[in-house]
């Protein structure tokens, strides 16, 4: 199993969208969100993305093909 700390930001406009859900289903992934917070026009999420490695590349591909700007963690975001 491969695993991922990312930066996910969502655009206002996707807020309504089940995007992780999705990933989650089309790409058998599980998601552990670590933290996460939403103002008017857009919320983030830190989260630790675990899965197939070549699958976890494509749902990454996959959220950014939607919009979400996604960037890598490299340390514990729990503190």
């Amino acid at each position: 199993m491969a695993r991922r700390r990312v930066h996910l930001s969502f655009p206002g406009k996707l807020k309504d969208e089940p995007l992780l859900w999705q990933t989650c289903e089309q790409f058998d992934l599980v998601f552990n969100i670590r933290r996460a917070d939403y103002t008017e026009g857009m919320g983030w999420l830190m989260a630790e993305l675990e899965g197939d490695a070549e699958q976890l590349e494509k749902g990454i591909r996959w959220l950014e093909e939607q919009g979400v700007i996604v960037g890598p963690i490299e340390q514990d975001v729990v503190h």
